[in-house]
């Protein structure tokens, strides 16, 4: 919706999820859902752009969770799943 109004997209952090998020697993997998969650209980919403807080986990080991002078690119209030 809001790339159709006429808005430029921004690639959010993954990052920040893997990192921050500790509903889920880090670089061993999670949930959508309970990233939603995690992100409007615990920062507000705010999730950071990819460019402010880029990927950096592959090596198995997951990084520390560093939310200092990050780029907010997108606030969540909710969310739904939508059938296949």
């Amino acid at each position: 919706q809001w790339y159709l109004a006429g808005h430029n997209l921004t690639s959010l952090s993954e990052q920040m999820f893997v990192s921050c998020d500790n509903k889920d697993d880090g670089c061993d997998g999670g949930l959508m859902d309970n990233a939603f969650s995690w992100v409007i209980e615990n920062n507000k919403g705010a999730v950071y752009t990819e460019k402010s807080y880029p990927y950096e986990s592959g090596s198995g080991v997951t990084p520390e969770c560093m939310t200092a002078e990050r780029e907010v690119g997108a606030v969540i209030k909710d969310y739904v799943d939508l059938p296949q």
